[in-house]
């Protein structure tokens, strides 16, 4: 038995309706108990259900069915996704059918609460951004003092980037004229 599985049968012999997930998220056994029963296909991890197929083919041409299965929304944020795919992504536009049939889908097997992914880590244990102006600010000040080295930029002799120079042509060999035999 799986140390998950013994938790469970643990809390539910104490009379337990509510236990934590391993991302955090407290999950009923109720939910629990709806999940298990839904039929899941073993390629892509999807929920068969009413049209399954319609998002398997318009959302996998493009990326892994783990983006949406491992995560939970409201139609509005998976309508929100789809917006954001189209107008940032080059996602196509669906026909209001096909939309609709993909909405149903996502709001029905995918709700709210019952994401799998993992909680963001908290401020404290995420790697500092090198992008923020206190880092920033840190590298300007450790270069003044000496400790680090810029990196070099690869230049030409005449001390001009080779990637920034105007491109010129070249012009073809010039060759004596041909003599007739």
């Amino acid at each position: 038995m799986t140390q998950l599985f013994k938790r469970s049968l643990i809390l539910a012999a104490c009379g337990a309706t509510t236990f934590f997930a391993l991302n955090g998220t407290s999950v009923t056994a109720a939910e629990t108990e709806k999940k298990a029963l839904k039929k899941i296909d073993p390629t892509s991890g999807m929920i068969i259900a009413e049209n399954w197929l319609t998002v398997q083919a318009m959302c996998s041409s493009c990326h892994s069915p783990k983006l949406f299965t491992d995560y939970g929304g409201t139609r509005e944020t998976w309508a929100g996704l789809i917006d954001w795919m189209q107008k940032k992504q080059g996602l196509w536009e669906f026909p209001p059918k096909i939309e609709t049939q993909i909405l149903d889908y996502l709001e029905e097997n995918y709700p709210p609460g019952e994401a799998s992914r993992r909680r963001n880590l908290s401020a404290n244990l995420r790697p500092p951004n090198p992008y923020t102006s206190e880092a920033r600010a840190e590298y300007e000040e450790k270069l003044k003092r000496g400790e680090i080295v810029a990196p070099k930029i690869p230049t030409e002799p005449s001390g001009q980037d080779p990637l920034l120079r105007p491109k010129t042509e070249k012009k073809p060999e010039s060759r004596p004229p041909r003599l007739p035999r």
